[in-house]
């Protein structure tokens, strides 16, 4: 794969530098004709061509996504609350979606340190940095958006998204 990709990388300088140069030596006509050289479809079939030296280019993923989406109701997502871990995955939700954190059980697993965001809709103690219950819930008036946004990112970064959050009127 090394090869092949040094191969391509080199393949695409020089034809750059000649296709810069002889931009400028050539009349526009011929010059349309050679910028396909420089087009995305040709390289993927340069590259395609050459696929024997190290197996294809862009393999498809071997893993599937997820069999299961959790798009629940915040009664619903307090299931997922650590207790019955790990016959049920841990969930939170943070800016309304619902995060598996079951890798993190020794965080948020049962009388664990976080286990008091498990199967709750968090979004504003996790941006307050609150450990209050109170703070338990998605209100975010008076929470900074870029806070919010931070915390998102985090556990988008961090964990599996698997589902979102219902809102009220959903789930009524």
């Amino acid at each position: 794969m090394g090869l092949l990709i040094k191969i391509s990388t080199i393949f695409a300088l020089m034809t750059a530098i000649i296709v810069g140069y002889a931009k400028i030596k050539m009349p526009p006509a011929v010059w349309d004709a050679h910028i396909l050289l420089l087009r995305p479809t040709f390289a993927t079939s340069l590259k395609n061509a050459f696929s024997f030296l190290g197996g294809p280019i862009n393999p498809k993923p071997t893993s599937s996504p997820p069999s299961s989406t959790y798009d629940l109701c915040p009664s619903s997502l307090s299931t997922y609350d650590g207790s019955s871990y790990p016959s049920n995955p841990i969930l939170l939700s943070v800016g309304g979606l619902i995060i598996d954190v079951s890798s993190g059980s020794k965080f948020y697993g049962l009388n664990q340190p976080y286990n008091l965001f498990a199967g709750k809709a968090c979004t504003r103690a996790l941006a307050l940095g609150s450990l209050d219950p109170k703070d338990l819930n998605d209100d975010l008036d008076g929470v900074p958006r870029k806070s919010v946004e931070g915390q998102v990112k985090f556990y988008k970064e961090k964990y599996k998204v698997v589902g979102r959050l219902k809102s009220f009127e959903e789930c009524n």
